[in-house]
């Protein structure tokens, strides 16, 4: 009976002494931080403001003709841009992890959902 004993005191111990600190209680944005589709505004997208704040940093490094880098697809105008944007290729682009724009690497989710919502907006040059 003692033999039986000791290794379930033991158990009931080691049990008692982990059981606090098993129990986890952040919660998942303390943990992984804000959820970008939640936490990121895209309403009153402005082409004059957020997209091209966007295109300036991620794109016109490849998409302005006076750049030593430029590839040969003009990004310099709100026209140049809507062209892209009307006919789905700007989404498709930003968006395919096989071959990302910029080509470093997909920029920010919250970045992309901005662009998303000026383009189902129309695009407009605002």
């Amino acid at each position: 009976m003692k033999v039986i004993l000791a290794p379930l005191g033991l158990l009931v111990i080691l049990f008692l002494v982990v059981l606090p600190y098993g129990c986890y209680w952040d919660n998942e944005e303390d943990l992984y931080g804000p959820d970008p589709t939640t936490s990121c505004d895209t309403v009153g997208m402005r082409y004059s403001v957020e997209i091209e704040e966007i295109m300036s940093t991620h794109c016109n490094s490849c998409h302005i003709s006076t750049s030593p880098t430029y590839s040969g697809i003009p990004y310099e105008s709100h026209a140049q841009l809507k062209a892209v944007a009307d006919n789905g290729k700007l989404l498709d682009r930003i968006n395919n992890q096989a071959a990302p724009m910029p080509e470093t690497g997909l920029m920010s989710l919250c970045n992309r959902l901005k662009i998303e919502a000026w383009v189902k907006a129309g695009a407009p040059n605002n």
